[in-house]
């Protein structure tokens, strides 16, 4: 079985990928990650990817998908493609060679995407998280492990997260309609619920 995640930032779209690929005993792709450990593993297609980011470069379609192709390859009980594709390009480069069984797509409300990460702060000296709403500090404002000042990442400010969000909309949203209209199951999961909940939705969704 092969399984597409897709849903914004601050989805729980990793999490859930994590819980249903387990669940389902299948591999868990995430892109980042994927692309770390190929870097890692020193193969051909690693010391190329290598090259491209030391450059400072965008990894392209065609690399990534060499990624997915193979990682498909070394499973064949089926894997779960979280992060991609992000375009309705990078679906059709795989359309014929890796047939998607369903489509997850997890939705929550720009206003709820935005409250989530711009909720978020980082100790400024030992790195610590933080969340005001679901994890905050004993005392506003400072770390409870050193007292440092809670510091807030220039890409978790309201505003930026409204750009990256208005990219989903324009460039990944579209993936779900792309599935959608070649026949593959896409089942809309509300990510508004909890993390049990929004689990307990998608299994039902996909059929146990």
């Amino acid at each position: 079985m092969n399984i597409c995640i897709i849903g914004p930032q601050a989805s729980g779209k990793g999490t859930q990928a994590t819980r249903i690929a387990g669940h389902y005993g299948i591999f868990h792709f995430s892109t980042g990650d994927a692309l770390r450990a190929e870097v890692k593993s020193g193969s051909e297609l690693g010391r190329e990817l290598a090259a491209v980011m030391n450059a400072g470069k965008l990894v392209s379609d065609e690399l990534i998908y060499g990624i997915v192709k193979k990682t498909a390859g070394e499973h064949p009980e089926g894997i779960l493609l979280d992060g991609y594709p992000r375009t309705v390009h990078q679906g059709e480069m795989m359309k014929d060679e890796l047939k998607i069984d369903a489509v997850i797509e997890i939705a929550i409300a720009d206003e709820t995407c935005v409250a989530r990460i711009s909720s978020r702060y980082m100790c400024s000296d030992c790195g610590r998280g933080y969340n005001t709403v679901s994890l905050p500090p004993k005392n506003e404002g400072v770390c409870d492990d050193d007292g440092a000042a809670l510091v807030q990442r220039e890409d978790d400010k309201p505003k930026a997260v409204l750009k990256r969000l208005a990219l989903y909309h324009e460039a990944t949203a579209p993936v779900i309609e792309f599935y959608r209209a070649a026949g593959v199951p896409v089942h809309k999961v509300d990510g508004e619920q909890s993390i049990d909940e929004v689990f307990a939705a998608a299994k039902q969704a996909i059929g146990g």
